[in-house]
């Protein structure tokens, strides 16, 4: 365990990419294809997505799961099929167990509790922002099309650990936590560390993407990411400890307040290992004159489910697939035209009730 003090930190390879891109005369780009896209996805079961950016927790009633992926992107693909690109995205992942889930929910709320209830508790979070660049090959046939990648980024914001318990009723107002945490962190969002000096990382992953047309009806794609994933941070803080709410304090309605009480140590490790989650996604199509059905799979953070999608091709090549995904119960659209692709999916209209969603743009793709 060290204090990492105050050091400099340098890695502008991503800006200077880019700008040296831009600066690049045109005859020499007139070998190049361009590409780039932004895409997001938000899950959040326990509630509105809006609800836990606002106030985490405020409006807890079942479910286990919260997660999102972000990636902007933008870069170039030689005529030989190798790319360079330069990228920023964003991971969260956090696990919890259904039955802390809810009465977590009544904590926040300040509703009555139900005396003498032992509810366990069980929470895992994973989670990071990065920037770097990708170096890829993409190779395209008749029926093939193969893309394979490499990535490195710089990163910060870890947040990563878990944290097991017990919740205790006292009475309908009143109840005892105790827990074991172990995780590290940018920001101590339990103990409330104070003067947290953030960990610098470097990440490494790899992509691969593969799609055949078996004829002239049928095809099929499978991609994955973040395979091998893993990020070495250095002076990295973390705390292992227990908590209690031996140290409780009250409201002005006599409600606890969650105050926990640390046993534990707590520092910097000068270096530690972040493994990543790999993701899988597939799709199989059949495809009859210009109408299209389809059915596609996601596998991430431990799960998957499957969704969907019918559609329909003009004359002037523009496409449109409906999709639906009945494990958050969305509905979205889909649209191609040339080398744009547009997505945007929601399982509600009104923001305020958003709990799964997925956007995207992307060109070249």
């Amino acid at each position: 365990m060290t204090n990492p003090g105050n050091r400099n930190k340098r890695w502008g390879f991503g800006p200077a990419f880019f700008f040296g891109l831009i600066t690049v005369s045109p005859q020499v780009l007139a070998s190049y294809e361009v590409f780039g896209g932004f895409a997001t996805t938000l899950v959040s079961e326990p509630e509105s997505v809006k609800a836990t950016l606002d106030d985490w927790g405020s409006e807890f009633t079942s479910g286990e799961r919260q997660w999102a992926l972000a990636r902007l992107e933008a870069g170039v693909r030689m005529d030989s099929g190798f790319e360079v690109s330069v990228f920023s995205r964003a991971l969260a992942d956090i696990r919890m167990n259904e039955e802390a889930v809810a009465f977590y929910g009544k904590i926040s709320r300040k509703e009555d509790l139900e005396t003498g209830q032992s509810v366990p508790v069980q929470v895992a979070v994973n989670g990071f922002t990065g920037h770097g660049f990708r170096l890829g090959y993409l190779h395209q046939d008749d029926q093939w099309t193969v893309g394979l990648g490499a990535s490195l980024f710089r990163t910060g914001h870890l947040m990563t650990g878990d944290l097991s318990g017990q919740f205790t009723a006292v009475n309908d107002s009143d109840y005892n936590f105790d827990a074991k945490v172990d995780y590290a962190y940018y920001r101590d969002v339990i103990f409330k560390r104070p003067d947290v000096d953030e960990a610098a990382g470097l990440g490494f992953s790899l992509d691969v993407a593969m799609a055949y047309k078996v004829d002239e009806n049928w095809s099929w794609s499978l991609r994955a990411e973040d395979l091998l994933a893993r990020i070495r941070w250095q002076d990295a803080p973390f705390t292992v400890a227990s908590a209690s709410t031996d140290q409780k304090s009250y409201d002005e309605n006599g409600y606890a307040v969650f105050a926990p009480l640390l046993s534990g140590r707590e520092g910097y490790r000068d270096s530690f290992m972040q493994n990543l989650d790999a993701r899988y996604y597939g799709a199989v199509k059949y495809q009859h004159n210009a109408w299209s059905a389809e059915l596609r799979g996601q596998y991430q953070f431990g799960y998957g489910y499957a969704g969907v999608g019918g559609g329909y091709r003009f004359a002037n090549g523009f496409a449109v697939t409906g999709l639906f995904w009945p494990e958050y119960d969305q509905f979205g659209i889909e649209a191609k035209s040339g080398n744009w692709r547009g997505t945007l999916v929601l399982d509600q209209f009104d923001w305020n009730e958003v709990q799964a969603m997925s956007v995207g743009i992307a060109y070249g793709y």
